[in-house]
């Protein structure tokens, strides 16, 4: 009997580190989103499709791809680390942003948005991807999302 508290309460520990993690995580995606917008990070260099690649900020194009699947999220020369208010008592989540092809938007033509290039006349879009870990320190959660302004 005693054996199976301990399973479930490393169970219920584990859930608890994996929705402080997923919360974090969300917390900073809007934090990013926030700071894409006041022209922080250094993303206003993806509008005209230069070649940053490097302190968590990257351009993707149709060669080279997302760095998400192969990035080293412990490299701090790779990504950009959370240093907002605390989040708890859960290690600051590490982020990319990556700048994707612009967007045509709603009444222009089809062809406005400039293609994989970049300085097209398209609104900038970026993809934002967050790893957060638990309060025990084990990556539990990454999450992404696509950003779009105008």
């Amino acid at each position: 009997m005693a054996r199976m508290q301990t399973v479930e309460e490393r169970m219920a520990r584990n859930e608890d580190g994996h929705q402080l993690a997923a919360q974090a995580a969300e917390s900073v995606l809007r934090v990013a989103e926030a700071a894409i917008q006041q022209g922080l990070y250094g993303v206003s260099a993806c509008h005209v499709g230069a070649n940053t690649n490097s302190g968590g900020v990257y351009w993707i194009t149709q060669a080279t791809g997302s760095v998400v699947p192969t990035i080293h999220w412990y490299d701090s020369t790779k990504v950009l680390t959370y240093t907002g208010p605390s989040l708890g008592n859960v290690p600051a989540p590490k982020f990319v942003i990556e700048c994707l092809p612009p967007a045509t938007l709603p009444g222009e033509a089809m062809g406005a948005g400039g293609g994989g290039g970049g300085g097209g006349s398209g609104a900038p879009v970026y993809r934002i991807t967050v790893q957060a870990a638990g309060p025990d320190g084990n990556p539990s959660t990454l999450l992404q999302s696509i950003f779009r302004f105008q």
